[in-house]
């Protein structure tokens, strides 16, 4: 299962306010982000698409520090 979490407040008098939300598969998060949503959802799915995108590059990254760091 893939989802996006709000983990946020939810007691913020402000129900159209920035929020923190994690993207999950399963139940590993993979990264996490913010978005107003005021914005709505297609600006949503677009923060949490980059935020995983930007997450994935780290990581690549990282796999290929620590292989060229082992020759």
């Amino acid at each position: 299962m893939i989802a996006i979490v709000n983990t946020g407040s939810h007691d913020d008098p402000n129900p159209m306010g920035e929020r923190t939300y994690e993207v999950r598969i399963n139940r590993r998060v993979i990264t996490t982000f913010k978005h107003e949503r005021g914005d709505g959802l297609s600006v949503c799915l677009q923060k949490a698409a980059k935020a995983v995108e930007l997450e994935s590059d780290c990581e690549v990254k990282k796999l290929f520090d620590f292989i060229t760091s082992r020759q």
